[in-house]
């Protein structure tokens, strides 16, 4: 699975130091999140970093979210632990909301097929390591018309 995900997302760009997230109230936890990735890529992260990170899947831009994601799915398969948050977290971005819509539809544009697909992937195996359930997520993310 993890050469699956690798592969799904090699040719996503880095979303550039300027970009990882975009807060017009200039937060301190935006800026912090902005502060720690700068200069990172997806790959090589330690997966107690990620944890203790696990908010930032909620304040990356769509092209950040995107570029990240896949180190977050790594991390987590490498160290998780029963209760750990970032299943869920990733979870939660794939679970469509009427409120979230516009912010919804803008991030899941980013995603191809093979994408999505690694990433239903990722959320049945850790369904099985007992992270929950992910049914809605995985339905959302088998639609394709909520991607276009």
């Amino acid at each position: 699975m993890k050469a699956r995900i690798e592969a799904a997302f090699a040719g996503v760009a880095h979303p550039g130091d300027d970009n990882i997230t975009r807060c017009p109230y200039h937060c301190s936890e935006c800026a912090k999140v902005a502060e720690f990735f700068k200069g990172r890529t997806s790959a090589g992260n330690l997966p107690e970093d990620l944890k203790a990170q696990h908010t930032a899947l909620a304040l990356f831009t769509p092209e950040a979210f995107q570029y990240f994601l896949p180190a977050f799915m790594l991390g987590s398969m490498i160290g998780y632990q029963k209760g750990d948050q970032i299943p869920d977290a990733i979870r939660f971005h794939f679970e469509y909301s009427a409120e979230a819509q516009g912010h919804y539809q803008v991030r899941m544009s980013k995603f191809t097929r093979p994408q999505r697909e690694a990433i239903i992937e990722y959320l049945v195996h850790m369904e099985r390591k007992g992270a929950g359930s992910s049914e809605h997520a995985i339905g959302m993310l088998s639609e394709e018309s909520a991607f276009v």
